[in-house]
């Protein structure tokens, strides 16, 4: 994911959050992942415009939703 980051400059923030501390445990609950996931929100509001949970994440599929997403919404 970090390439993504790099690829889209400022228009992408990435965040490594570790899902296993005290502090992010209740977040990655919330979100509904077993384990890990990953989370893309909306910079002004904080929603979440995409989430995939656990072992069903796939680069690809986010990399076009970041790129669709920024064309729609730049």
């Amino acid at each position: 994911m970090r390439e993504l980051g790099k690829k889209h400059g400022d228009h992408l923030v990435v965040k490594d959050l570790d899902a296993t501390t005290d502090e992010n445990k209740p977040k990655q609950t919330a979100l509904g992942f077993q384990s890990h996931g990953l989370v893309i929100k909306e910079a002004t509001t904080k929603s979440v415009v995409f989430k995939q949970a656990d072992h069903s994440v796939n680069k690809d599929d986010v990399a076009k939703f970041v790129a669709d997403y920024l064309a729609e919404n730049q």
